[in-house]
């Protein structure tokens, strides 16, 4: 056994580690709320497609894009759980990684299973730095809950409208019999 300290220097290992890290970075900066440090790992050109299909172009972009997020619709939430399934690389200067991570709502330490999330990267290393050319974010779905969004989109209009009623009928219950205990 080589003792650590005589190790040759690993550049796979080193690499490996630099694209692991990326996802920890970008869910310190949606937990900061800042746009521009989650886009920070991009390349200028890089493409980002989002959970419901949006595709953004370019570094700017996909910081601008989490910005407003971060400033309304994600305010106040989280990203908890981050996991890198695994690190593939397909050159020695691309590499392909897939991650998951869940997103906990505002007031709620737990994780929402509706928001549970995946993600690929592809990541290519330039000049000695690596930085990412393009991330796809996808909503993760049991079989059973897509079973039940299929049954969902069948039903007419209205009937969707009065699952959507009793649904917020059943949460105001929730929430005032927790109030109550």
């Amino acid at each position: 056994m080589i003792p650590p300290n005589t190790r040759p220097h690993d550049t796979h290992a080193d690499d490996e580690a630099t694209v692991s890290s990326f996802p920890h970075c970008m869910i310190d900066a949606w937990n900061r709320g800042s746009g521009a440090d989650f886009a920070a790992a991009f390349s200028e050109d890089a493409d980002f497609v989002a959970f419901e299909g949006t595709h953004l172009k370019g570094r700017e972009r996909i910081a601008a894009f989490h910005q407003q997020l971060f400033e309304t619709a994600l305010q106040g939430t989280r990203l908890v759980g981050c996991s890198v399934e695994f690190v593939r690389f397909l050159a020695p200067d691309v590499a392909v990684m897939h991650a998951t991570v869940g997103v906990a709502m505002p007031g709620r330490e737990e994780a929402s299973p509706s928001r549970d999330s995946m993600q690929l990267f592809v990541a290519r290393k330039r000049q000695g730095e690596w930085r990412l050319d393009a991330v796809l974010n996808a909503r993760r779905l049991t079989l059973g809950r897509q079973a039940f969004l299929d049954e969902l989109d069948a039903l007419s209009d209205p009937a969707r409208r009065q699952v959507g009623v009793l649904v917020a009928t059943l949460h105001e219950r929730e929430r005032s019999g927790s109030r109550r205990a």
